[in-house]
Parts: structure tokens; C-alpha cells; sequence
């Protein structure tokens, strides 16, 4: 009864008067109750075969459904069982909650359950069997045509009193239709660039936050950074739990899911252990161990696991769940997971020992890519319309299975950083283009047939825990049994192709340099052996009969239960038989007396008239027709019963075969998700191979460079020759040729940071993408669009470019770039790769000049780091000639003489050596269209210009920054003596004829002080 205005209303829940609840009838009752308490969701209320939909609900499913209302004066409306998946999810991706209550008792159940208590219900029993969101759905056509996860986010933070806007934020991402959680916690800048990269990676589709507990500015990042995330606000402790809240949840989960594991009491809880977290799985217990450094993930963790109770989806979810955590986030206290060793005849001829160890999963061997850098690149999403098309991901992605693809998607935003893994990837790559490459084909060719084998093993281990809408007392009048039937055999199938398809590898084996090859295909290591586990299943049931028919007819010796019952059906048909046998006999060996089927009455014997005077008179007459009479025996009324009973459980044994195979399956869950994991590597793999050879022109696998026993002193390099955009090249109008160039950044000959200038659209942004790209690409392993590459692996890559601002977020296009340039002076090191694009155009001439000069200098001599400016300050050029640290580089053009005399700009796109004298954007300006007044009157002013930075320059030096305080300050007395009202000597006089000279020539960023 509370209202808006207090504090503890809850706009979820609505209070229904009893004088309201009088006047409904039994079933208007029960959905009111059900309602009452889920304001915020679409209810889907089961009657016999419909879901129906009333009142408010009713309104949804008219406008976003097209259903028509039902007759009556409540609005109403509803459809079929069928429909149900498809309109579920209809509703969940437009934002909606769906709140799904199935009835578990039929009328005649509900008669029976009277009879038995008393009661005088006239209502079915009913109960909410799932709750469907943007981030919960497991299954749905749009899953079916998409691979991308659908994530749901938990964010929680706790302020950082050290520093103004600066917090520790903690995430927890779960793919509910796999079971894959991301964890991860870090230290935020008061721009949230961490998060804002997060939410650009995974693109959540739904996020859950504590109410009233995140700052303004990362409520900002989740609402600038997300593209129509369903938004859920969770109570405080409540229901987004503290960090010990959710220990004492998390033990008590597990262990309850370990216990139905081991049909009882789990070993580690049997015994009096004080360590309570062993029952965790290790990250988990990693984290809780740590629980006072790691409050932050572990309350969103805690928000995350009790927003999937409340969608009852925790146990489904957690039994399955794997977790890995997230780059960049705060180091652990110990190494997870345990370290893999790699043995590789190459990698010791490539100068590497001859064994060493790692973890393909720990931090420090992805790169952090930021937003900026995301978004810049466009790397994932273009920046037209968001799609992959133009992308990297698009470049690369040529996977044939989901799972596959996910995980190359994973692979492009977190390349390696470390040279042996980048190495190892490369070895298996040469191989499957080279020795494997027939048994990739077929591999491509089979696998692009089946479904989701992740998500369907999910959606099996889920219909295995009869729970949910899975729990055998729901009541469905469409045969459920069918959809698992499908489902079951087509992960079978998948299986088996798998299998068929791993043996045209087995011959290559022994000739693979890969050692990720021969783990990843050897069975019983990286692949379970699935000829083994799919054995049972083959000697089961006949696979193709059951398609067909919709049914599981088991093998003998598969089912004790149905082979029982089989072997009674057919001992009562038996004995049938030789009664019929022994009848004939009696009558003569009368071979007309046969079993007959009237209406319900089964096994009537029927008897030939002329032998009515031997018919026994305790011979029970049920029928006749011409010429015959039909007669019951107790003996047959005996052998019948006997028939039908055993029929009887037979057909119950047939129910729960289905179910008790899909359950031994599950048993072996971790095996066959390890060989989804292993035929997504692969897949990925041949992705990365298939890239290669669909990159226009020559590509070359890169040399990474990297001593192992380096003291840390090694020089970073970048070398590439003949670089070309790997996306740009294969889309350029009329089917012109990219041009190829050279850059070389750092070693020991060369400096690590170039200085480019040249003209307006000559190339700059592209060549920097192009340079950034080759070096996401080197390290991700793939083949790189370049004569040759050698690389010095970077540990961040940032780019900075073009003029973007978050107008709604209060914040201009100059605050912006300079807000993704502090992230960068931050954040590099001497190992990574810097890309600016213009830095300072957003403000005066000066101040950007000023902040560009700065920056550059910090980055070339402070940090150290590879990377490339371009800029149109050209006076930045001139500070820089003879600085070791930056080289000047720019984009070759011609300029020639056009009409009306304005300069015409040839561009080259071909690196040169050395600073362009001028940025041509007139030019610019008649490509553009403007007329030619205009242009004319631009030219006229350019040159004045011109003229007047030359006379202010003394021996090529621009001396305007340096001497601008002074001039000031000059200028200022000036203004001062010739202002006052006392007479003026001839001195002063003579004087003032000098300023009022030098006033008068245009010195626009100094001579800004108007003298009286």
C-alpha cells in the first residue's frame, strides 16, 4: 500500500484491496495474484492448450503480437502452444518480461487431488516456470541466425576517496545460452574508458545494477555505450548481494549442485574441511579467497546470480558455468589456470627454448583494447550503421560454427602479446593451408551444417534437470518430447560428424609442426575420444527410425525396465496365441476361428455359425455378423488384462527412455563441451587460414621478434614493406590498385615515433590504420597484407582519430579527444603503439599547437612508445628535425596550377621522407564544390597568411610560440603609455609611429590589442 513518494516503494509489485479480490472468479484470482506481484512483466497464463493474456497484458500482445482480443468485457487475447517460443521471444527482444506460468495439473488431476484432501478447488493448479528477457533467452530463432552472445551485465563500484571521479569497478558477464561468465574488476578514470571498452567488446543486451549505487559518470558510460540494453534495477544487499552474501550463496549453490552430482553428499562437504570455498570452482575460489581485495566483482557476481534466481535460471546456469576473467583486470593472487607446456621443433630453430610454459588464458598475454581504439579502427562494428560490414571482424570471420565464431570474435579484440603463443598460432595457420589444407575443406564443408552444438548442449543439460517448464508435472498438450527428440539426435549427429571429420586429420598427424595442432586433434588430449562416447549411443536406438517416427524405440539390453515389459508383451500375446491354437483344435482344427477387433473390444473370437452346437456355454457372446458369432472366454479376458497391463509399461518405459538417454549424456557434459571448445579452435583456426587467402595481393606471415632472455633493453621495432589496408584494398572504386608503403618505427637505427604531415585527404588516417591493423592482425597470428612484416609485439595499441563528440553527455568534441588522449599519456608504456590524428584542431591555433607539441613530446621522450602523429601543424615539423626520437615523414603529392590559378593537388598516398610545406586545403575545398569566389578569396587569404608566419620566422626557426609571452607583455606597456593623457616627448612620439606600423601589419595570434 505504499505510495510513489516513499522511500521503499517498489513499482514492481501492486496491492490488490479484498473487496476487488471478491468479485473476481477463481480463475481471474489466481492471475491477479500472479500479477500482483510482477507489475513489470508481460504475463503468459496457461489455459488448457492457449497461453492467454489479459487486461494491460492483453494491450502488449494486440500491438507487438497482432493477436485479436477475444470477445467479452476484459481485455483479452491469446494463442496456441505452438506459437509460444515465437512470440516469447518477439516480446523479450522489443524490452519486455515475460512471465511464463504453465499449468501443472489437468481438470482431471485436479478432481482426483479433491477427492483425496477434501478441498473444493475449481481452479488447476498453476505455477511461473520461467521468466524470458533480452539477456536470459536460451533459445529462439534470433540465437538460431546469430552467434553473438547475448550477455547479461552486472556492474557494481565502489568510490575511489583517493581521487576525484576515479572508482573500482566490478563486472560480471554471463552468456546464458553457454554458461560462459566473465569476471573482472579494476581501477576506472573519471571518463570509465575500462567500461566503456567492456560494453563495446561484449555490447550487452541486458545490464544490472544496484539502485541508486553507480556514479553519474558511469550510469553515463552504460547509457552512451549500450544500444537499447534492457535496464534492470536490483534492491541493494537485497537483491544485489554484498561480497560476503554472495560467498555464502555461491558455497551453498555448489554445494547443493555437487551433492545431486555425486547422488549424495559431496566428499569435500562430508568431510569436516575449513576450507568451505573448496567446493568452488578454482577461479571462483581463487576470488573468494581474496575476498576483501575483490568486493567489487564479487558483489557484481552476487547481482548477477540473484537476478538469474529470480529469472529461474541459477541452477540451469551454474551446474553448466565456466568462468574466465577479464584482461586488464587487478591481478590475482595466484596464476589461474595451471601453466600448459608446449614442446616445438620450430619454435627452438626460431630462437626460443626449447620448452617453456604458459597459460593461454592468463592477463598478461592478450592486448587491452580500448574503446577509442574499437571505434577508430572499426574493428567490430562500422561507423555508418553499426554492422561488421567494412570490418575486421568481417575481413577475418569466415567460421562455420557458432561456437567458432565467438571465439574469433574474442581472438580479434584480444590479440596475443606474448611472441611464443603468437608463434604457435602462426605454425598451425602454415599447417592447415599447407599439409591439412584438404582436410580443412572438408572440415568447412561438414561442420557448416550443423547447429549450435554449445547452445544446444546447454538447452540438453537443461531439459535434463527436469525443472522449469522441463518438469515433468507441466502440462503440455503439444508432445514436448518431440522438440528434445530433435534436439537430442541432432547433437548426436553433430557428434558423429565431428568425429568423421577429425579422421581426415589423423593422417596428417605425424606431419604437422603445430604442436596446437597435434594436441587439439589427438583424442583423449585437446579432443575427447568421441567415437567411445557416442558407442552407447549408436547401440541405443536406430537414429533414423526415431527422426521419423518422433519416438525412441531402445535396442535390447539398452532399457531393463522396457526390455522387461517387451518380454511380458510378448509372453501375454503368446499365451493369446496358443489359446486361439487350442481352440481351433477343440472345434476341429477350424483354421476360420481367428481374433477380431469390434469398436474398444479386442481379441473377440470369432466362430464360424455351423459349429455353434460345440461352443461351450460359459463361451461369453459379445457380437456376430453373417455366418459368425463372437465370443469372450475368461481365459481371453485373462490373457488380455495380462496384454494390456504389460502394454502399459511398456509405453511408460518408452517415456522415459528419451529422458533417461538425454540424462547419460549430460553425464559425459565436460567431454563433449571440451570438443566444442576444440572444433571452435580449430574452426577458428582455418578462419584466420581462409583469410589469408581472400586478402587482395600479397600476404606474408609476420616475424615477431622477441628475446625471451632480454633484459628489457631490446629495441622495439616495427618494420613493414609494402603495407597495404587489409579492408580498403579489396573495396576501392573503379578497381584501382592501393598503393603499397614502407614504415619503419623504432630499432636501433630509426626512431619509434613519425612525425606525418601532408595534404588534406593525401592518405594520413589511412596509412595509420593500415599501420594498426597489420600489427592487431600480426598479433592476433593471422597474415598480414605486406611484402614482410617483423614486429616487436606491442602490450596496448591506441588510436586516436577523427572528431566525435557525446553532445548529450555534456561533453564537446575537444573535451573528447583530449579525454582519450589523457587515457593514452596514462596508460602506455614503452611497448605500446600510439596513433594520433590531428590532435588540437578543436580549439585556437595556439592552444592546439601547444597541446600537440606537448603530447608528442611526452610520448617520443618520456614513454618512449612506437607510434604515429599526423598533424597539420607544420611548425611541429620544424621543433622536430633534429629530434632523434621522432622522424618527419609525409604523404607525397603534385600540385600544378588549375584554373582561376588555384592550385590542383595530385595525391600520391606514398610515404616520403622529410615535412610537407603545406596542407593544400583549398584544394580540398574545390573537390568539395564551393564556388569559385570563394575559392579565390580562400587562396588570396592563405597566402597573405602565408607570407606573414614567414616574416615572423628568423632562420627557419617559427618563433611565434616562443616570443608570443614576450610581445605580449610589450605590447600590454605599449598600450598602457600610449593611452594616458599626459604630452608625448618626440621620443615617444617617434615611437608611437613604430607601434602604430607594426600595428598595423597582421599579426593575428600576437597583435590582438586594439591601442587608443
Amino acid at each position: 500500500q505504499r505510495r510513489p513518494c516513499d522511500p521503499n516503494y517498489d513499482s514492481r509489485t501492486l496491492h490488490l484491496p479484498d473487496e476487488f479480490l471478491k468479485g473476481l472468479s477463481g480463475g481471474q484470482r489466481q492471475w491477479w495474484e500472479f500479477k500482483s506481484k510482477h507489475m513489470d512483466k508481460v504475463l503468459f497464463f496457461k489455459m488448457g492448450k492457449f497461453y492467454e493474456m489479459f487486461e494491460m497484458d492483453a494491450h502488449i500482445g494486440a500491438q507487438e503480437l497482432d493477436l485479436h482480443y477475444m470477445k467479452g468485457e476484459q481485455p483479452h487475447c491469446g494463442f496456441p502452444e505452438k506459437n509460444f517460443a515465437e512470440n516469447a521471444e518477439r516480446l523479450a527482444q522489443k524490452g519486455y518480461r515475460v512471465l511464463v506460468i504453465e499449468q501443472t495439473e489437468t481438470p482431471d488431476q485436479l478432481e482426483q487431488r479433491n477427492k483425496e484432501t477434501g478441498s473444493k478447488d475449481k481452479v488447476v493448479s498453476r505455477e511461473i516456470c520461467a521468466v524470458i528477457t533480452k539477456g536470459t533467452m536460451v533459445e529462439g530463432n534470433v540465437l538460431a541466425m546469430s552467434s553473438d552472445a547475448a550477455y547479461l551485465l552486472a556492474v557494481s563500484e565502489i568510490c575511489n576517496e583517493d581521487e576525484l571521479g576515479v572508482s573500482v569497478l566490478g563486472v560480471c558477464a554471463v552468456d546464458t545460452s553457454t554458461g560462459r561468465f566473465i569476471l573482472g574488476q579494476f581501477l576506472d578514470d573519471s571518463a570509465r574508458t575500462h567500461l566503456r571498452s567492456v560494453l563495446t567488446e561484449l555490447r550487452p543486451a541486458e545490464i544490472i545494477k544496484p539502485h541508486g549505487m553507480l556514479m553519474e559518470a558511469t550510469e553515463k558510460a552504460l547509457k552512451d555505450q549500450t544500444r537499447n540494453a534492457l535496464i534492470t534495477n536490483l534492491t541493494p544487499d537485497l537483491e544485489f548481494w554484498n561480497s560476503t552474501k554472495t560467498i555464502e550463496e555461491l558455497i551453498q549453490l555448489y554445494s547443493l549442485l555437487r551433492s545431486s552430482e555425486n547422488g549424495g553428499a559431496h566428499p569435500m562437504i562430508a568431510c569436516e574441511s575449513k576450507d568451505k570455498l573448496h567446493v568452488l570452482p578454482e577461479l571462483l575460489h581463487c576470488i573468494a579467497s581474496d575476498a576483501s581485495k575483490r568486493e567489487a566483482v564479487l558483489c557484481a557476481l552476487g547481482g548477477c546470480i540473484s537476478y538469474l534466481r529470480q529469472v529461474l535460471l541459477d541452477h540451469n546456469v551454474l551446474s553448466i558455468g565456466w568462468f574466465e576473467i577479464l584482461p586488464g583486470s587487478d591481478p590475482l593472487p595466484e596464476k589461474f589456470p595451471s601453466c600448459v607446456s608446449y614442446r616445438n621443433e620450430e619454435l627452438r630453430d626460431r630462437g626460443y627454448s626449447e620448452s617453456f610454459h604458459f597459460s593461454a588464458n592468463s592477463l598478461d598475454a592478450q592486448i587491452i583494447i580500448d574503446v577509442a581504439t574499437l571505434e577508430n579502427l572499426e574493428i567490430l562494428e562500422n561507423s555508418s550503421n553499426g554492422g561488421s560490414s567494412g570490418t575486421l571482424l568481417s575481413l577475418l570471420d569466415h567460421c562455420v560454427t557458432g561456437s567458432g565464431r565467438r571465439l574469433l570474435r574474442r581472438w580479434i579484440v584480444r590479440p596475443l602479446m606474448r611472441a611464443e603463443l603468437i608463434l604457435e598460432r602462426q605454425i598451425a595457420i602454415k599447417d592447415l593451408k599447407g599439409v591439412a589444407a584438404d582436410a580443412a575443406k572438408l572440415f568447412r564443408r561438414d561442420l557448416a551444417k550443423l547447429p549450435d552444438l554449445e547452445r544446444l548442449l546447454a538447452r540438453l543439460h537443461a531439459s535434463s534437470k527436469e525443472s522449469g517448464r522441463n518438469a515433468q508435472r507441466v502440462v503440455f498438450y503439444e508432445d514436448a518430447a518431440k522438440k528434445q527428440l530433435k534436439e537430442f539426435i541432432a547433437a548426436l549427429h553433430g557428434f558423429q560428424t565431428i568425429a568423421q571429420v577429425l579422421l581426415s586429420f589423423k593422417s596428417n598427424l605425424t606431419r604437422f609442426n603445430s604442436a596446437q595442432l597435434q594436441q587439439l586433434l589427438t583424442p583423449g588430449q585437446g579432443m575427447p575420444n568421441l567415437t567411445t562416447l557416442l558407442e552407447h549411443f549408436e547401440d541405443a536406438f536406430d537414429w533414423f527410425n526415431a527422426e521419423k517416427t518422433g519416438r525412441i524405440v531402445p535396442r535390447q539390453g539398452v532399457d531393463e525396465s522396457y526390455d522387461s515389459a517387451s518380454e511380458a508383451v510378448i509372453n501375454a500375446e503368446g499365451k493369446l496365441e496358443l489359446y486361439l491354437k487350442t481352440q481351433r483344435q477343440y472345434f476341429g482344427n477350424c483354421s476360420e476361428i481367428t481374433y477380431v477387433t469390434v469398436g474398444k473390444e479386442r481379441f473377440l473370437m470369432e466362430i464360424p455359425v455351423h459349429l455353434q452346437g460345440r461352443v461351450p456355454s460359459e463361451f461369453d457372446l459379445r457380437s456376430s455378423r453373417k455366418g459368425f458369432q463372437r465370443y469372450w472366454t475368461s481365459e481371453i479376458k485373462e490373457f488380455m488384462q495380462e496384454l494390456v497391463t504389460s502394454q502399459e509399461q511398456k509405453e511408460l518405459a518408452l517415456k522415459g527412455i528419451l529422458q533417461g538417454l538425454v540424462k547419460r549424456f549430460c553425464e559425459n557434459y565436460t567431454q563433449w563441451l571440451s570438443a566444442v571448445h576444440a572444433v571452435a579452435e580449430l574452426d577458428a583456426l582455418i578462419s584466420l587460414s581462409v583469410a589469408s587467402e581472400c586478402i587482395t595481393g600479397a600476404v606474408c606471415t609476420p616475424i615477431i621478434s622477441y628475446n625471451l632472455n632480454s633484459s628489457g633493453d631490446t629495441p622495439r621495432s616495427l618494420i613493414a614493406r609494402g603495407l597495404r589496408h587489409p579492408i580498403l584494398e579489396g573495396s576501392l572504386f573503379g578497381g584501382g590498385a592501393f598503393v603499397p608503403n614502407d614504415v619503419v618505427l623504432g630499432g636501433s637505427q630509426n626512431a619509434p615515433f613519425m612525425l606525418l604531415t601532408g595534404p588534406n585527404m593525401g592518405g594520413k588516417s589511412t596509412l595509420i590504420r593500415q599501420v594498426c591493423l597489420a600489427v592487431i592482425l600480426a598479433q592476433i597470428g593471422a597474415d598480414v597484407p605486406a611484402e614482410s612484416l617483423a614486429l616487436f609485439p606491442v602490450d596496448r595499441i591506441f588510436v586516436r582519430m577523427g572528431a566525435k563528440d557525446h553532445i548529450f553527455a555534456g561533453q564537446s568534441t575537444f573535451l573528447v579527444e583530449l579525454s582519450e588522449t589523457a587515457s593514452m599519456l596514462s596508460s602506455a608504456t614503452k611497448d605500446s603503439l600510439v596513433a594520433l590524428d590531428e590532435l588540437g584542431r578543436g580549439t585556437a591555433t595556439s592552444d592546439g599547437q601547444a597541446i600537440a607539441h606537448a603530447v608528442l613530446h611526452h610520448l617520443s621522450h618520456k614513454v618512449g612508445c612506437r607510434g604515429i602523429f599526423s598533424t597539420h601543424y607544420h611548425r611541429l615539423a620544424d621543433e622536430h628535425a633534429d629530434d632523434p626520437a621522432v622522424a618527419l615523414y609525409h604523404m607525397a603529392c603534385n600540385v600544378g596550377t588549375g584554373a582561376g590559378g588555384l592550385q590542383e593537388v595530385t595525391f600520391l598516398y606514398k610515404l616520403a621522407l622529410g615535412a610537407c610545406p603545406k596542407s593544400y586545403g583549398v584544394n580540398v575545398a574545390r573537390i568539395a564544390g564551393m564556388p569559385d569566389i570563394v575559392l579565390q578569396r580562400a587562396a588570396t587569404r592563405s597566402s597573405e597568411m602565408e607570407a606573414v608566419y614567414s616574416r615572423l620566422t628568423v632562420n627557419g626557426q617559427d618563433n611565434i610560440l616562443e616570443n608570443s609571452k614576450l610581445l605580449q607583455e610589450i605590447l600590454h606597456a605599449l598600450n598602457d603609455l600610449f593611452s594616458s593623457h599626459y604630452p608625448m616627448s618626440a621620443d615617444l612620439k617617434c615611437l608611437n609611429q613604430l607601434w602604430e606600423k607594426a600595428r598595423k601589419n597582421s599579426m593575428p595570434d600576437v597583435c590582438c590589442i586594439t591601442v587608443h
